[in-house]
């Protein structure tokens, strides 16, 4: 990661900390506490799925912009779309794109049953429901190439897999680690 991209991304924690104290956005409470667990954990997850995105990204249920924004400021020649329903939330990414200069991302304040893009995308869920819920929420106009979940790579996650099997047709499991957690995206090919 470039310093710059840090520099931004510290900005970014900075922001959703300070509109955090007026809207619940996130449970961290300090900045730092933001940028060293949940910016990160989007960091180290960007690291080992970025080969596996498409041109167009899109966050569901994206909150503060987790980890829809993170993943902006990291690779700025893909197009972001941040969806979430709750309208404080996307008036706070849309703040969040104007303070932080970001030109790839769009903040959408809308149920994501309800998005569907020409383009091919890919699909990230964090902190979202089950799998099974996910890959069931998506509206099935869109022209998805695949859906990524952030999970801990723990029982929960292994029985939501087990839950959704019905609905897998082939996925991947990308291991990590974040703060000495084992941590795991799942990425999904036909839902």
């Amino acid at each position: 990661m470039q310093s710059e991209q840090a520099e931004t991304l510290k900005r970014l924690a900075a922001l959703i900390s300070e509109k955090n104290k007026q809207h619940n956005l996130t449970s961290a409470k300090t900045a730092t506490e933001l940028y060293e667990n949940h910016i990160n954990d989007c960091v180290q997850a960007f690291k080992k799925t970025q080969k596996t995105l498409s041109e167009t990204v899109i966050d569901c249920g994206s909150g503060a912009g987790l980890p829809g924004l993170v993943w902006a400021i990291l690779d700025t020649s893909k197009s972001f779309y941040t969806v979430d329903s709750t309208h404080k939330k996307t008036s706070f990414q849309k703040h969040a794109i104007r303070e932080l200069g970001l030109k790839n991302v769009i903040a959408v304040n809308d149920r994501i049953q309800n998005v569907a893009l020409e383009q091919e995308n890919t699909i990230v869920f964090k902190a979202f429901s089950s799998l099974k819920e996910g890959a069931l929420s998506i509206n099935k106009k869109n022209n998805h190439k695949n859906l990524l979940f952030l999970k801990k790579d723990d029982e929960k996650t292994k029985q939501e897999i087990l839950e959704a099997s019905s609905l897998l047709y082939d996925y991947k499991r990308h291991e990590y680690e974040s703060n000495d957690t084992k941590m795991l995206v799942i990425e999904l090919y036909d839902s």
